[in-house]
């Protein structure tokens, strides 16, 4: 019987040891994550004070070289002035020379030789002296200038190199902050963290012409690890007023919408130019200047190329002011690779855009730019990221709706061969996406922008050309040729202001919200044929326009 009693005082004694053994676990677990923490603190703030010691040095730096620039400057006048006395000694000098040498011939010669010598001797004297000064003088001027624009380099790079160390400062104390809030709610083990997120693929905004203004369109972004710095939310950035913000992002958003009605227009103006219709079915019926064929098509990209190389050549040093020391840079480097990536880069564009105007003569404007729309798609396959179930999910959706639009229906069957046109036009679009990634890795997008354009005008160029024939369906004569100023003034004008409304509405928004936005050019073309030209579609073809804009709106978020 004292055994008995004694087993349940044995499993309390146990108990009581297994609960102060687990207690005494988990406060050495707290005091371990404790001290993890300190050692995380205590690593920051000294990486924070060491960068912050490098920007004051990188401040300081600067600051000396924009005062030995001045000194420079300040030092010119003087420095003339030194050399000034110095020439007219050693002129002075010379001069005696000379007067002794011919005061010691003038005894052997005549008065008439001595004094014609004298002055040839003289004129060569002067003409040595003043080319002794030119050149001295034009050595000094470019010894100047070259010490000059290097003080300008060297002072553009410090400011650069400080713009640099002040955001990867506000990075590390943003990162910071995110970190250390979780850990200071929720004391956590440091595997717990979640890994950074893989890799994924960004779809740029829908501008046809396929030049990404500046926002990196199309370009694969790698993950955490490979990335330099930390990946920090946008919105981590966001230090001002929650009003001025707002703000900001609508003036954003109108820009953008602003930028994809031109397109829109744009769209719907080539299709007036192939085919007599009624503006909004009060007038009487303009336009159908041109049959849709092919030398037509490449006519009307050649008129338009016309306008927009030169006004965008203008305007990009507006957005971007070193685009032309970049573009000089890239014809220096000789990188054939570069060039051969940019020239097929260009010719995609060219193909593009010629196969979707000669689609716009054939089939409506609304269901050409919803067939053109499956390039994202077509994009996602090409780069070989097509592995997550959503994708699959993306995937089906835009099909369907590109099999609905495409549909036979009661009002008239669809031609295919503007189908065909269309769909060529989304790949040949997609491909040049696929090249813009690796340019964007090199080049900043301003110059891609204008060295495609410039690829673009020449091929229209040649196309315009070798069309002649009669073979290539080209029907110009000169008589059409104020349709045809007219023509390319409206699409330059209006794709130079799509081009100017994306810029800046991206600034303010972000491409990953204007690609979303982007998403509503079909809706947007086909309510703007409905509007102006009595363009209605079938209840198949709006129903697979709301497929397809649904596909590419969650193309763009799931990333």
């Amino acid at each position: 019987m004292g055994q008995l009693d004694n087993q349940p005082d044995n499993a309390e004694n146990r108990e009581q040891q297994a609960a102060a053994d687990l207690l005494q676990s988990m406060t050495e677990s707290i005091e371990g994550i404790e001290t993890l923490r300190h050692s995380l603190m205590t690593q920051f703030t000294q990486e924070i004070e060491r960068l912050q010691q490098e920007k004051a040095q990188l401040t300081e730096e600067i600051k000396t070289l924009h005062d030995q620039r001045q000194q420079h400057l300040t030092q010119q006048p003087e420095l003339a002035s030194e050399i000034a006395p110095a020439l007219a000694n050693q002129l002075q000098d010379l001069l005696s020379q000379r007067l002794k040498q011919l005061a010691q011939s003038s005894e052997t010669l005549s008065l008439e030789q001595t004094v014609g010598n004298h002055q040839q001797t003289i004129q060569e004297v002067v003409a040595s002296l003043d080319n002794t000064l030119r050149i001295t003088f034009r050595t000094l001027q470019q010894d100047l200038n070259s010490y000059q624009s290097s003080i300008s380099q060297q002072l553009s790079q410090m400011y650069s190199l400080q713009e640099q160390g002040s955001v990867i400062l506000e990075t590390l104390v943003n990162r910071l902050k995110a970190e250390m809030s979780p850990l200071s709610s929720t004391p956590e083990p440091r595997a717990q963290i979640p890994p950074a997120a893989p890799n994924h693929l960004t779809l740029p905004p829908p501008d046809q012409d396929g030049s990404s203004p500046p926002s990196h369109q199309g370009e694969i972004v790698t993950s955490a690890s490979q990335s330099p710095l930390p990946v920090i939310p946008s919105t981590q950035f966001q230090r001002r007023p929650q009003k001025q913000s707002m703000g900001k992002r609508l003036v954003g958003l109108v820009l953008v919408l602003l930028s994809l009605l031109a397109i829109a227009f744009e769209n719907v103006f080539v299709n007036i130019i192939f085919n007599a219709t009624a503006i909004a079915g009060v007038s009487a019926p303009v336009g159908g200047f041109w049959l849709p064929t092919l030398g037509n098509a490449l006519l009307i990209l050649w008129s338009r190329m016309l306008v927009v190389v030169p006004m965008a050549a203008i305007l990009s040093r507006g957005f971007y002011p070193a685009v032309w020391r970049d573009i000089q840079q890239v014809v220096r480097s000789r990188n054939w690779g570069l060039f051969g990536t940019l020239v097929c880069s260009g010719f995609s564009v060219f193909l593009s855009k010629v196969l979707l105007y000669w689609a716009l003569g054939i089939i409506a404007p609304g269901v050409a730019v919803i067939i053109f729309f499956i390039y994202p798609i077509v994009l996602l396959l090409l780069s070989d990221r097509f592995n997550r179930w959503s994708h699959f999910i993306i995937f089906a959706t835009v099909i369907a709706g590109f099999v609905l639009t495409t549909l036979p229906s009661g009002s008239g069957e669809l031609s295919q061969f503007g189908v065909t046109l269309a769909s060529g036009s989304a790949i040949a679009f997609a491909l040049h996406l696929m090249f813009m990634q690796n340019l964007a890795k090199q080049l900043h997008p301003m110059p891609i922008l204008l060295l495609n354009l410039a690829i673009v005008l020449i091929f229209s160029a040649l196309g315009v050309i070798i069309s002649f024939p009669a073979s290539w369906g080209l029907a110009f004569a000169p008589s059409l040729g104020s349709n045809l100023i007219i023509s390319g003034l409206v699409l330059g004008g209006v794709t130079l202001i799509s081009y100017v409304f994306n810029t800046m509405g991206m600034k303010r928004i972000g491409a990953a919200s204007a690609s979303v936005l982007g998403a509503t050019l079909p809706v947007l073309t086909a309510l703007l044929a409905w509007i102006l030209i009595q363009s209605p579609l079938t209840v198949s073809q709006i129903v697979g326009m709301v497929l397809v804009t649904i596909g590419v709106a969650a193309l763009s978020i799931v990333r």
